[in-house]
């Protein structure tokens, strides 16, 4: 233990440094997604359900609809992936607070969402699938 009663830790192990690299990472994901349109680019890995089942699974068309995003094009995103669309905000959000409060107080924020909240979004995530597959076929 060190004198503040912290355990020490090598220098790619401490938070700042996690969230640095965690955020060029995202970063550089991000420019490869704005400059290389997945509808004309063959590297985006297949979704192995639809390709099992042709059936869309809720994250189907995530990578267009991040592509629109990226682009500012809302209704091509929300034509990709309406889930996607709507929950990447509050996702990139979260995201920025937890690196704020690492790189401004080393702390790592903890999510705890209830148990109410959490069945509420997985049951969500699969009406989201079923309504999707059911509209597509008529």
């Amino acid at each position: 233990m060190e004198k503040n009663g912290s355990a020490a830790t090598s220098g790619l192990m401490k938070p700042r440094w996690m969230a640095g690299a965690v955020s060029l990472a995202g970063l550089a994901g991000l420019a490869v997604v704005y400059h290389f349109p997945p509808s004309q680019y063959s590297f985006y890995p297949q979704c192995p359900f639809y390709s099992a089942t042709h059936w869309l699974c809720p994250g189907c068309g995530s990578t267009r609809a991040l592509y629109s995003l990226l682009h500012m094009d809302f209704q091509s995103a929300l034509h990709d992936n309406a889930l996607f669309t709507l929950a990447a905000p509050v996702a990139a959000l979260w995201f920025v607070f937890c690196v704020y409060r690492v790189m401004r107080y080393d702390q790592i924020p903890c999510l705890e969402i209830p148990r109410g909240a959490a069945i509420g979004m997985a049951c969500a995530v699969v009406g989201f699938a079923v309504l999707r597959n059911i509209l597509i076929s008529f």
